[in-house]
């Protein structure tokens, strides 16, 4: 009876040290996401102080390539090291429960050289646009985009968790026109996303056009039908394979978008004079863009 007793106490023992054991991995387990985005404690390189004086500035993290953790996981059958590697996917939204396909690859700036030439540009030429409200959690500069198998290079790519942008060819730039064209670029598809992700704020500004979009639409000139189309609210017509419409909800909005970053209002009112609904529009859309937390 002695020994059953010992043989008991010695189970309640060991299954106790394995429990608070066990605890203990998982306690070590968990981290503080944002450890992930930023240098390690310990880093004291050029670059490491790079990106905490710009998380200071900017309330953003900011990122050289998409690789957010690699973890060691020990070795496997064949005795090769495992690892558990987190990149930077675009197409994670917060809460789903497994990350989509990421259709985005990178080409990293290689010296420290091009890192500050590329903070140097989104500081002066593209954060003056995005205000606290919008700045996003991240960013991250690399020289390239890779986009569907790496048939597209877009300027800049953004998700709920970062804004990619390519400076790759900044260095090629060599006026202020040409510096202007490349961030109305990268602008107008942070803009857009912006618009998509926030569709449901624009409603009062479809609402004015409201049963006239996308109508494929018929006339001698084109003059006569951009005539037809901005009595409707339109900037423009879209000119399709086989015939001619008026915008859909969402060409309408990324043809706001462009002007948006392309004219001001003095343009709008003296293009547009004769038609109100445009205007309405055009005030419609800056007074939302604006709330959102974009300055033009």
């Amino acid at each position: 009876m002695r020994k059953l007793v010992y043989i008991l106490q010695a189970v309640i023992l060991l299954t106790a040290f394995y429990s608070c054991n066990g605890e203990d991995n998982l306690e070590a387990d968990i981290h503080d996401p944002n450890a992930f985005f930023e240098p390690k404690p310990s880093a004291q390189d050029e670059e490491s102080a790079i990106r905490r004086q710009f998380k200071e500035k900017y309330g953003s993290y900011l990122l050289f390539n998409d690789t957010i953790q690699k973890n060691f996981l020990g070795f496997d059958i064949n005795g090769d090291s495992v690892f558990k590697v987190e990149t930077l996917s675009i197409d994670y939204t917060i809460g789903q429960a497994a990350y989509a396909n990421n259709a985005y690859t990178y080409l990293y700036l290689s010296t420290i050289e091009e890192k500050k030439a590329a903070v140097d540009f989104l500081e002066q030429y593209v954060l003056g646009h995005v205000t606290n409200k919008l700045m996003p959690y991240s960013w991250m500069l690399c020289s390239q985009i890779n986009y569907d198998d790496g048939s597209q290079h877009p300027y800049a790519a953004a998700g709920q968790r970062s804004i990619v942008v390519a400076t790759g060819l900044v260095a090629r730039l060599r006026t202020e026109a040409q510096k202007k064209q490349y961030v109305d670029r990268i602008l107008n598809m942070i803009l857009g996303t912006l618009v998509m992700n926030n569709y449901d704020a624009f409603s009062e500004f479809l609402s004015v056009s409201k049963g006239y979009f996308g109508l494929a639409i018929t006339a001698s000139s084109d003059d006569i039908l951009r005539n037809y189309a901005r009595q409707h609210g339109f900037v423009d017509i879209v000119n399709g394979l086989f015939n001619t419409t008026t915008p859909t909800e969402e060409e309408d909005l990324k043809l706001f978008c462009t002007y948006l970053l392309n004219f001001n209002d003095e343009y709008m009112e003296s293009t547009f004079k004769d038609y109100p609904l445009v205007l309405r529009k055009w005030d419609l859309f800056k007074q939302v863009i604006y709330d959102l937390g974009f300055r033009n």
